[in-house]
């Protein structure tokens, strides 16, 4: 047997004593202050009880079918070819009244079928009477593009013609678009009320009015101007008020 000096390194053979771990040694897998870290791997949402809430969603049958509607036939071939069969809760609701001449208050949140519920109707106006002329104000850019983009894809076709005024883009195209006969006008109240102003935009003939997410424009801080606007209107005047929340009243 091997028998060296006490401190030398033990070289090969049995009677190298075990290599001893270095307490000072730090990093991964390694050793700190003489333990070894363990990691937990209990998973905790295991622990949870979940529950699954099951919700019914309430099936809508409605009262009527478009092919119903008393409105003009070249309208109601666009619905149908449009692959509208039975409306909508607020579709089914407002048109009848609408078409009865009522002024209604509807409240429904984007996505609804809101604009078919006053473009229908609406249009079937204007074609019994093509002296007829709607305002149609809304809050934003986007939604008053978006309400003339459904009202074009509802009156194809039928000689209907609209006219978009907002904040955002060119006004001069806006002027030049006023100039021409238009049964439809729809826009935000700032550009609305700035094309009055410069005198492209009289409103004496119009006796119908959408105010469209009205209490978003009332949030906005647009209530004396809509009040501005309407009052320029016909004082006997059909109203269409659709707010998201009915929270303010708006009296001319």
């Amino acid at each position: 047997m091997y028998q060296g000096n006490r401190n030398s390194r033990p070289r090969f053979g049995g009677g190298s004593r075990p290599v001893r771990p270095n307490n000072n040694f730090r990093g991964r897998g390694g050793f700190g202050g003489g333990r070894r870290e363990v990691k937990s791997t209990l998973d905790i949402s295991k622990l949870i009880n979940k529950v699954s809430i099951t919700e019914v969603a309430e099936v809508y049958i409605a009262d009527n079918n478009f092919s119903d509607f008393l409105v003009d036939e070249r309208l109601k071939n666009n619905i149908l070819a449009k692959g509208y069969v039975s409306p909508t809760p607020i579709q089914d609701k407002i048109i009848p009244h609408i078409l009865q001449g009522s002024d209604v208050v509807g409240i429904a949140n984007t996505g609804t079928g809101k604009t078919a519920a006053f473009a229908i109707p609406l249009l079937d106006k204007i074609l019994r009477d093509p002296k007829e002329k709607v305002l149609i104000m809304a809050p934003t850019r986007e939604l008053a593009i978006q309400i003339e983009t459904e009202l074009k894809s509802f009156a194809t076709r039928l000689g209907v013609h609209s006219v978009v005024c907002v904040g955002g883009a060119p006004i001069g195209r806006q002027i030049a678009d006023l100039r021409h006969p238009n049964q439809f006008v729809i826009g935000t109240p700032g550009r609305l009320k700035d094309l009055i102003e410069r005198r492209v935009l009289n409103l004496s003939g119009f006796a119908t009015v959408v105010l469209d997410e009205a209490d978003r424009m009332l949030d906005m801080g647009f209530i004396n101007d809509m009040r501005y606007i309407i009052g320029l209107m016909q004082k006997e005047r059909h109203t269409f008020f659709f707010p998201r929340l009915c929270r303010t009243r708006l009296t001319s």
